[in-house]
Order: C-alpha cells, then sequence, then structure tokens
C-alpha cells in the first residue's frame, strides 16, 4: 500500500479520542479552580470568581468567569466587544441560520452596570 497519512486506527482513537477528551476535561476543571484564583474581578459577587482573558482563550470563552457568575443565565459570557467568546460566536452562528433559537443575551441593565464599571476602572487606572 502508498504512504496515506501515516496514521493507523490506533493513532486516530488515541489522538481523536483520548488525548483530547483529556484536555477538554483538564480545560473545563481549570476554569472551576484556576478562574477563581487568577484574573480580574469585574463584578463584586459572593465568589472569589475572576476573568481570565487566558483562560478564555483556550476554553472558547468560559474563562470569563466573574462575568458568568454575575449573570449565569446569558448564552454569552465575553460581556465586552473585546472579550473573546469563540463559544458564542458559534451559537450566535446557528441561530442565524435557524437551527438553534431562544437563547437569552445578556439583558441591557447588566450592559451598562459592565459599561459603567470599565468606566470607572479606566478613570482610576
Amino acid at each position: 500500500m502508498g504512504a496515506g497519512l501515516g496514521t493507523n486506527g490506533l493513532q486516530l482513537l488515541t489522538w481523536g479520542f483520548f488525548i483530547s477528551t483529556v484536555l477538554l476535561f483538564h480545560a473545563t476543571v481549570s476554569i472551576n479552580s484556576l478562574s477563581h484564583v487568577w484574573g480580574k474581578r469585574r463584578f463584586e459577587t459572593s465568589d472569589d470568581s475572576r476573568n481570565n482573558v487566558w483562560l478564555a482563550l483556550i476554553t472558547m470563552g468560559e474563562g470569563w468567569h466573574n462575568n458568568h457568575h454575575r449573570w449565569p443565565q446569558s448564552v454569552r459570557q465575553g460581556f465586552r466587544w473585546y472579550e473573546v467568546d469563540m463559544t458564542w460566536y458559534g451559537l450566535w452562528l446557528l441561530a442565524r441560520l435557524g437551527i438553534i433559537w431562544d437563547m437569552n443575551p445578556i439583558p441591557e441593565h447588566i450592559q451598562e452596570e459592565t459599561r459603567q464599571l470599565d468606566s470607572m476602572r479606566r478613570k482610576h487606572s
């Protein structure tokens, strides 16, 4: 047989299932541990949740954990345009295509609170 892809079924199973599953599990668990230790707190919530840009990037938006704790009903965890939330972008696209619906947006009063807190933070820095 020819050279092919240079892989076999066991390699595909190992990388495509086992290793990817372990990485996904660790990324998910890191949110509930690391996002309560490192990052910035925009909102004063009853916990130690924090927004962490690096965790948000590797977990497709889940690292905006303080945002999530402030308004967990929202489908979007990146509350500001610069908070990259790849999961939200994918869900938004699926909604535009009519595949999903009834997504819970960030309410206007939470958006306004976010803008006010960011404005206050800029004035004090």
